[in-house]
């Protein structure tokens, strides 16, 4: 469902926003983009007209409303996503073009594929409903919008895919590389079951709702009729609410999952006859691996092979293998086998596996989520590889860099700093490197100085161009590089580093994948993978001869061929439970490849007048185009429900606004006790973000009646109104984050007023290993006040250190104020009215009444542990004023807080807050509490 969609994006967009932005203005969209992104943007503002009225040709579909569009380069990485509200749709492209090597690789151009499909979601999705009230109440409230139709994530991103294919001729439904791991899964047995076509479970899970998805609707409309599908869309908004099995029933007369189980046998039984006819392949499992590996790098010695690996929890890892085979484990599982019969000499041994697991010499894990990929040996002891480097701009945020490891030392060093390179590939002396450069959208090959940094393009860019696998020879005297352009598929050249002569390697005729080129020892030949007729295989190219020859036939889903000292081919033949290595003997069978491509050209697999044009880079000059306004606010209702059993709930309705991108952010509303009345009153809030230095202002005006919470504490009956202004800086170095602030309240009371003035400083440092971890945090504030009767200072003080030990998250925190007029209050809980960061007296906790008691100090300890991330805590606090022991808690709690970062209002700035709690105390009656807590607040 919509949802999914949701989750997905927010794992990609936590990008800071404040940068020089601009906006195109076109009849149905409004681009918005990082001016270093002004070619992408420009050209995407051309694409996106051709590709909405092509779109409306073939659904008869189109949104009434403006599409908001975002174009930027948050992860360096090729994605994008859709939110599809009905009142406020949205769109966000990232600039960096996919590699050679994914599943989103067959396009005739990254921008026409990016928008065709994040479009499709929108038209698909964020239809209006038929049903006047419910549409009402989305135009009204975000979230609701956002979250009305509830629509498999299968079913999304399998239409989408679907489109994608059927309006481009290309695209996953009709890729070799997809077409050939879903063989793989079929003939084993392990295609995805309906259930699982929603999760990311497993080795390539998270793809199956893109690829069986669209292949199961394409297995539709050629069974049924494209209307028909359609109908099941036109269902789903009738005034008659419907779910997505019901609206699907209804039209075809049988579920959704029943049909698939047919889909499913019918390509399984075609796949099994393809199986019968293949010839047997003379190959031999290598070593076994765990799910997911890539870019396997053999040392220049032969003796070791380095792999990136990530495992079921999503831990990743660059593992580096002995090539030898393992005889300490074949004599330990023979010795094992031994004493089993010797103790038994009925029993049956255990059956020897097919290959030993190979020594592992060394296992280097990612840092601070930072990322592994693509290592290459610079020497014997030392590898380079991808990881990411964090831009303090607000522009990208990630950036892929190059970093080196000395297997020996465990020593890291960064290389290159913000330089966006990708794959690449380093001379022996370690001081050179050719590699895929991208920014701003622009993919460039280039030669990076590692001594002085100097980067030197080796061609002109062009967003037309993308670049993959750049791989030197062994003599360092070639370089061989995968390059594509719009509506081609990827080529192979070789390039002569000193007479700048180049070769464009010959394909067999009909290819369509094409990807990790690979010299073989001697430099003499190039092994690669090539996909034709619904398969990859293994290709090598004999540079002198000119001859190519095909090593495989279609048996496997082959990757990454590399030629071992002795001669012999490793490779990776990926099954459903993801990438072994195999070996092909030194002398294998081949064919030559007599037919080849006649050019550059990808055929499209399917024409129609629905079909986009040929992709383009558009360069004529726009309209339209303003700079970024952030005073262009869509405002949206926000509901919130507070419940505490300690001491009262609220409801809170609210208005709330911002920009697309969250540079300014307002929201008014009033939140109500609807049973005794303990708390109620009203609020205006407004944080500014477009500048390096933030600023948040609030209004407020509250009565707090402690009487008349549901347990007992302190009688005190306010009546509160005033305001609070902040101004804080946040930076960075690395991973040490420091926030200084400064702020001012004024609250006034019925006999009484209050105000201070506070200087704060908040500093956060973490370095996660995985498996490992640890952090910690300061808040320290200096707090100089008066009232109407006196002058007061005060501080507070808090500490917390954090991390993981054994993947099991852990904490301990120590807190301390203090106030020259006796003014601590503890309990209660934060709200829009009343809050840690805006009312200096309170000392806020769930688990206990407002006014529990008042002190001049109170000191805090507690600490708690979960038993993996994201779950709730385990925890236990202990409360002490004036020196004494209050109160101590313990129990289970989750606290979040949820910001999509861009977007519609009512998607961001959520704080949900739950737990149930033990409280003990000599001043009150020890029980059980519970709260639950869902509200927006800036």
């Amino acid at each position: 469902m919509k949802k999914t969609l949701i989750a997905s994006a927010l794992l990609l967009a936590a990008p800071s926003f404040a940068a020089d932005w601009q906006t195109i203005h076109t009849e149905n969209f409004n681009i918005h983009y990082s001016i270093e992104h002004v070619d992408f943007a420009k050209s995407t503002a051309s694409e996106l007209e051709i590709v909405r009225t092509k779109v409306l040709e073939q659904q008869n579909r189109a949104l009434d409303k403006i599409v908001d569009v975002v174009v930027f380069d948050p992860l360096n990485a090729a994605n994008g996503f859709a939110l599809p509200t009905s009142n406020n749709p949205v769109m966000a492209l990232f600039t960096t073009p996919p590699q050679s090597d994914t599943v989103i690789s067959n396009s005739s151009g990254w921008q026409q594929l990016l928008v065709l499909h994040e479009y499709i979601h929108l038209v698909h999705l964020a239809q209006p409903t038929r049903n006047d009230w419910q549409q009402k109440v989305r135009g009204i409230w975000d979230l609701y919008d956002l979250t009305y139709s509830d629509t498999p994530r299968w079913v999304a991103e399998g239409y989408a895919t679907l489109i994608e294919s059927k309006m481009t001729g290309r695209g996953r439904l009709f890729d070799n590389y997809s077409e050939s791991i879903l063989r793989e899964f079929a003939q084993q047995g392990a295609l995805p079951t309906y259930e699982q076509l929603n999760g990311d479970e497993g080795f390539m899970g998270g793809s199956m709702a893109y690829l069986m998805g669209s292949r199961f609707l394409n297995w539709l409309e050629k069974n049924y009729s494209e209307q028909t599908l359609d109908s099941v869309w036109t269902r789903m908004q009738g005034v008659k609410t419907r779910d997505f099995d019901e609206a699907f029933s209804g039209v075809f007369g049988q579920k959704a999952a029943k049909l698939y189980r047919r889909f499913i046998a019918e390509y399984t039984y075609k796949v099994m006859q393809i199986e019968q006819v293949e010839q047997p392949l003379n190959s031999e499992l290598w070593l076994e691996l765990d799910l997911y590996a890539s870019n396997p790098a053999l040392s220049n010695d032969g003796s070791k092979l380095a792999i990136v690996e990530r495992d079921k929890k999503r831990n990743t890892k660059l593992i580096i293998y002995s090539t030898q085979d393992n005889i300490k484990a074949q004599e330990e599982f023979t010795k094992a086998q031994k004493e089993l019969l010797d103790n038994d000499a009925q029993d049956i041994p255990d059956t020897a596996p097919n290959v030993f697991k190979r020594e592992q010499k060394q296992v280097l894990n990612q840092i601070n989520r930072a990322g592994i990929a693509n290592p290459q040996w610079a020497n014997n002891t030392t590898l380079y590889f991808n990881a990411y480097s964090n831009e303090e701009s607000g522009i990208y945020n990630k950036v892929s860099d190059i970093f080196s490891y000395n297997i020996e030392t465990g020593n890291i060093e960064q290389l290159t700093e913000l330089a966006g390179i990708r794959r690449f590939s380093v001379t022996r002396d370690g001081e050179t490197l050719y590699g895929e450069q991208i920014r701003d959208g622009y993919s460039e090959l280039v030669k990076v100085d590692l001594n002085t940094q100097a980067i030197t393009p080796l061609f002109t860019k062009s967003l037309e161009t993308t670049y993959d696998y750049p791989i030197l020879n062994p003599d360092e005297t070639k370089l061989a590089y995968l390059s594509t352009s719009l509506n081609e598929n990827w080529q192979l050249y070789i390039q002569d580093l000193n007479s700048k002569q180049q070769l464009s390697v010959p394909m067999p005729n009909g290819y369509q994948y094409l990807s990790q080129p690979n010299f073989s020892q001697n430099g003499e030949s190039l092994y690669f993978i090539a996909g034709l007729n619904s398969a990859t295989d293994i290709y090598n190219y004999h540079i002198a001869s000119k001859t190519l020859t095909k090593l495989t036939q279609g048996q496997e889903a082959v990757a990454h061929p590399i030629e071992m000292i002795d001669g012999s081919l490793l490779y990776f033949s990926i099954t459903a439970d993801g990438p072994n290595i195999k070996t092909l003997p030194k002398t294998m069978s081949s064919n030559v490849v007599t037919e080849f491509a006649a050019n550059k050209q990808a055929p499209l697999l399917l024409v129609n007048k629905h079909t986009l044009p040929k992709a383009e880079i558009y360069t004529h000059e726009t309209t339209g185009q303003t700079n970024y306004n952030i005073l262009d606010q869509h405002a949206t209702l926000a509901l919130g429900s507070q419940y505490y059993s300690a001491s009262t709930s609220v409801l809170d309705l609210s208005i709330k606004s911002s920009d697309l991108l969250k540079q300014l952010d307002l929201q008014a509303g009033y939140g109500s006790d609807l049973n005794n009345g303990a708390l109620h009153g009203g609020y205006v809030q407004a944080k500014y973000n477009a500048l390096d230095v933030k600023f948040k202002l609030a209004l407020f005006d509250y009565n707090l009646n402690t009487s008349r919470q549901y347990q007992e504490s302190s009688n005190a009956d306010i009546d509160a109104r005033g305001g609070f202004a902040a101004i804080s800086y946040p930076f960075k170095f690395g991973q040490l984050n420091v926030t200084p602030e400064l702020a001012y309240n004024y609250t006034d009371y019925k006999q009484s007023y209050k105000k201070w003035t506070r200087f704060g400083i908040t500093q956060h440092w973490q370095y996660d290993r995985q498996d490992f971890a640890i952090g910690q945090s300061i808040n320290a504030s200096w707090y100089d006040g008066g009232s109407k009767s006196s002058n007061w200072q005060g501080y507070d003080l808090s500490a917390k250190v954090f991390g993981k030990a054994f993947s099991i998250p852990l904490y301990a925190n120590f807190e301390q104020k203090q106030r020259g007029d006796n003014s601590l209050a503890l309990g209660g809980f934060g709200s829009n009215l009343i809050n840690q960061q805006q009312s200096s007296e309170y000392i806020l906790s769930s688990d206990l009444p407002f006014y529990s008691a008042t002190a001049e100090r109170y000191q805090g300890y507690g600490g708690g542990f979960s038993f993996k991330e994201g779950m709730p805590w385990l925890y236990y606090k202990q409360h002490q004023l004036d020196g004494g022991v209050y109160a101590q808690s313990y129990g289970l709690k989750y606290q979040g807080d949820f910001s999509f970062g861009m977007g519609p209002a009512g998607v961001n700035d959520l704080t949900f807050n739950m737990g149930l709690s033990r409280v003990e105390g000599d001043s009150f009656e020890d029980e059980m509490r519970a709260w639950l807590s869902f509200y927006y607040s800036l």
